[in-house]
Parts: structure tokens; sequence; C-alpha cells
């Protein structure tokens, strides 16, 4: 843990050394999660906006980091179709997005919500290395068993019961709109 601690606080002098004041606070933030540098009239302001929770890594950091990942995995790999039709690519960058993401996971402090995050993402793609369906609510149940298992007080605490609520909506969403979407294919094919 203080090698892990010693290399983020490194990466958060380097970060200060590029980008100076309060931006380079922000920047350190995002990355490895030290929010003390940032001025106190900045905070309000984030708050007032309602923007203070973008500051907390959290799911739209892992997903940004997993995608980003993932498509310049994909995408460079499509430059070269030989190789690219020759081997899992898709498995490829699941498997660089899952190690990016334990990387920033680790980087940033490990707090719940990117603990949360993270399972619920590792979830996702691990699903994708073993040919299941990404996005489903079996992913959702197995990623909350997870946390449950590693920190079972967090059941009672609003910020998991909100994120598994809106996740539970956003996976719901996506099952109902696929099957809008399958038969309404399925009434447009011409019989045969």
């Amino acid at each position: 843990m203080r090698t892990l601690e010693s290399i983020r606080e490194a990466l958060a002098d380097r970060i200060r050394q590029h980008v100076s004041g309060p931006e380079g606070e922000v920047a350190v933030a995002l990355i490895t999660g030290y929010r003390a540098g940032i001025p106190e009239e900045m905070n309000e302001a984030l708050r007032r906006s309602g923007l203070a929770h973008v500051l907390s890594i959290s799911g739209l950091h892992m997903a940004l980091v997993a995608g980003t990942v993932m498509l310049m995995i994909r995408f460079g790999c499509a430059l070269f179709p030989v190789f690219s039709s020759s081997f899992p690519v898709k498995k490829f960058a699941s498997l660089a997005a899952l190690l990016f993401c334990t990387l920033y996971l680790s980087l940033s402090g490990a707090d719940v919500a990117a603990q949360r995050s993270y399972f619920m993402l590792a979830v996702m793609l691990v699903a994708t290395l073993f040919d299941r369906a990404a996005i489903s609510m079996r992913n959702v149940a197995i990623a909350a068993t997870v946390i449950l298992i590693v920190a079972p007080h967090e059941v009672i605490g609003p910020s998991f019961q909100m994120s598994f609520a809106a996740t539970a909506a956003l996976v719901a969403g996506y099952a109902a709109w696929t099957e809008w979407r399958s038969r309404r294919l399925a009434n447009r094919a011409p019989p045969s």
C-alpha cells in the first residue's frame, strides 16, 4: 500500500508540474483522487453548479477509461484487417480495458464509488471475454453480490442503492428497447 501511495503522490506531483494552479488540482483530483488541493471557492462553484460529483471518481470515469482503451485497441487493430479478421480483437480490447481500469482504480485511491463502478465494469468486460451478454440484469446482480461480499455495510448506504437502482433502470430500458427493436424488425421482414 505504501508503494502504491508513493506512486499516486509522484503522479500528482508530475501533473502539478505540467498543469499549475486550480486547473492542475482538478486534474490531480480526476486522476489520483486527491481533492484537498482544490481551492474552496472552486469547490463551492462546483457544488452550486451541480458539478461537484464530477470530481468523485466513479462510473463516468471508469466508463471513460474502459471505453477509450477499447476504442483505441479496436480501431488500431482495424488498421490491420488480416490481424483483426484472424484474432478476437474484441476480447483483446476487453482484457486491456479491464487491466487499465484495474490500474486506474489503484491509482485513484479505490474509493467506494470507484470500487462499485469497477466491479460493474469488470463483470461486463469478463462477460465479453466469455462471449456472454455484457449488459444484462444478471451482470448487475453479480456486481451487487461482489460488492456485498467485499463491503456488506454498503447495502444500507444511499450511494449503493441509488447507483444500482440507476444501473438497473438503464439495463431494463436497454432490454426493453432491444426487444422493441427486434419485434419491429421482425414485423418489417417480408414473409418467405
